[in-house]
């Protein structure tokens, strides 16, 4: 399970737009995330059993209540460990980050609370659009990278509302993960 927020279809359709930026012959060493799968993690929780449902939305719903509806924007493009031999790609968000940090501050206070364990790395906000194949070689991973390095989301960039959390249950499927919303805590 994960708690993540909505992103807009503006915002969707520009992230998945990315990939086609990147030429043609490198397309197929990624695994480009799909529209429908696409949101902004808050906090990740793993295999967490039915029965912390409740109170973990009892969480969200705290940390929920205590912040407005805030925007955010898509920023620029960025790799995982980085860009010279990425594994993960992914765009950055700017706007009201601050706001989003301290939301998310006041989830990990709430899920501490109720013996949620925290992260061992400290949040850093990125929208994934796609990972790499493991079979890719050095060189092409470097290519990838450097292209993706050039890829230009369009002007103005897509906002982000964040105006809810949801928590997410992954299911894997043979054509990958399914994600199904167990509940949703309104900003505000």
């Amino acid at each position: 399970m994960f708690i993540a927020t909505d992103l807009s279809s503006e915002a969707k359709a520009a992230l998945t737009g990315t990939a086609w930026k990147v030429p043609e012959f490198l397309r197929p060493n990624v695994r480009w995330s799909r529209a429908e799968m696409m949101h902004l993690t808050l906090r990740f929780l793993g295999d967490t059993n039915q029965d912390r449902i409740d109170v973990i939305t009892e969480c969200m719903s705290e940390a929920a209540s205590r912040s407005g509806k805030f925007t955010l924007r898509l920023d620029d493009t960025g790799a995982f460990p980085d860009l010279r031999q990425p594994k993960v790609l992914w765009v950055g968000i700017k706007g009201e980050v601050d706001r989003l940090h301290m939301l998310q501050a006041r989830l990990e206070g709430s899920l501490n609370r109720i013996g949620v364990p925290g992260e061992d790395r400290r949040y850093n906000p990125h929208l994934t659009v796609g990972r790499l194949q493991r079979e890719v070689p050095p060189f092409a991973a470097g290519q990838i990278g450097q292209a993706f390095a050039h890829v230009r989301l369009p002007e103005p960039r897509p906002d982000i509302k964040v105006d809810s959390l949801v928590l997410y249950r992954s299911r894997l499927m043979v054509d990958g993960p399914r994600y199904e919303e167990l509940a949703r805590a309104r900003l505000g």
